[in-house]
């Protein structure tokens, strides 16, 4: 099982190496490492919306267990900030819309550096 603390070591080693990986020209692996960063990380804010001594809602839990970005960014609750934040900073908005074609199959592709890098 992993802990809140787990998650948030976690997405920072994948985002470390992300950037590392971005550093060597090795775009693709970087794109698919960032992805798994970001995923943790939202995943560290649905953490902290686990009760303890209760027994989550069991569409909250199938909710965590996917890969889908678009998906976790709702079920931490962050959809109302998000959508505010993204309307107020144009290039927030443009780095996700490259993050949000992530998903778990994009280690099958590539990606250049332009593209994993920048909107």
């Amino acid at each position: 099982m992993l802990t809140k603390s787990d998650l948030e070591r976690l997405a920072q080693v994948r985002l470390d190496d992300a950037l590392f990986l971005l550093q060597a020209n090795r775009a693709s692996s970087a794109y698919y490492l960032a992805g798994y960063a970001v995923e943790l990380a939202l995943k560290v804010c649905i953490s902290k919306l686990m009760q303890p001594n209760m027994i989550p809602d069991k569409a909250f839990i199938n909710a965590i267990y996917t890969h889908k970005l678009d998906s976790l960014l709702s079920t931490a609750g962050l959809r109302p900030r998000f959508d505010a934040d993204t309307k107020a900073d144009s290039q927030f908005a443009a780095y996700w819309a490259i993050i949000n074609n992530w998903t778990e199959e994009s280690r099958y592709e590539f990606w250049d550096p332009i593209s994993a890098a920048t909107p």
